[in-house]
């Protein structure tokens, strides 16, 4: 892997962050295209068993009751766009953009600034995907998800929506130290002003490292280096591995944060107190 290629990997990491309008960075992961997928062959499997099924019960129900075939094929096609439209449509306002192929898949539909989708987006993703996905058997999305980086379909590009992937494997966070021969230089660096987008691509490096082919990890340590060492300083040590050198400015970066979230909230404590004990002081 080059340099360039992996720069553009990590860059684009930077892109797909995601901040509200109220600036709150959301780290929101797209969900893959195998797993969107099966969600959408279990929600297929369903909405046939609900056209089918209710065009047997139509068909039987006029045959005893000898309505008029028109009202058979009126029948049929109210209960096509139940399947269809009304399936999907209800099921993302009901279960907050879950269906029940996503609810087994563990994934979730949002708009693009990570908010709750709305009626009007969910219809035009129903109606979307009788184009893209039941008239084309799926080549049309299939087509479009393969080229977008978040796996979006057409429905999802003109309704300004995506889906996450909301449930994941439970990992136990470990804790990362500062090595032994940087335990002098981290305490009198500043390591504060690091932008949160940067924060996260070191801490997804480190954990998986080990992993990587070592061509690969030499390039993005180096590439995590260059674009960490303009906000910290003093400069690390002539010599410092590039991964002792993200491990320490992490490791020191979650030890303060944490020293200043535990000053934080004794503050909180300190003042809840005294407005409880002010009034009746006298």
């Amino acid at each position: 892997m080059s340099t360039m290629g992996t720069t553009a990997a990590v860059s684009s990491v930077d892109r797909d962050a995601l901040i509200t309008g109220d600036a709150v960075l959301l780290d929101l992961r797209t969900a893959s295209f195998p797993t969107r997928m099966l969600s959408a062959v279990i929600d297929g499997v369903l909405q046939l068993a609900v056209l089918v099924g209710g065009t047997i019960a139509m068909v039987w129900l006029t045959a005893r009751a000898e309505f008029d075939d028109g009202l058979v094929v009126a029948g049929v096609l109210v209960m096509s766009v139940l399947a269809y439209v009304g399936y999907p449509v209800l099921c993302e306002m009901l279960l907050r953009g879950r269906s029940v192929g996503r609810l087994v898949m563990g994934t979730r539909v949002v708009r693009d600034d990570g908010g709750p989708v709305h009626v009007r987006q969910s219809l035009i993703r129903a109606v979307m995907a009788m184009l893209e996905i039941w008239s084309t058997s799926g080549a049309i999305a299939l087509t479009c998800s393969v080229i977008d980086r978040k796996s979006r379909r057409v429905g999802d590009l003109l309704a300004g929506t995506m889906v996450i992937q909301e449930r994941m494997r439970d990992r136990t966070p470990l804790r990362v130290e500062v090595p032994d021969c940087l335990q002098d230089w981290v305490r009198g660096a500043d390591v504060g002003r690091l932008p949160v987008t940067l924060m996260q691509d070191v801490r997804s490096f480190l954990p998986r490292a080990s992993t990587i082919n070592p061509e690969s990890r030499r390039q993005l340590s180096r590439d995590l280096l260059r674009r960490t060492l303009p906000h910290v300083a003093p400069a690390p040590p002539p010599g410092t591995d590039p991964e002792e050198f993200l491990t320490a400015v992490l490791a020191e970066r979650s030890r303060r944060d944490e020293q200043r979230l535990r000053r934080t909230q004794e503050r909180q404590r300190e003042l809840s107190a005294e407005v409880r004990t002010v009034p009746f002081s006298a």
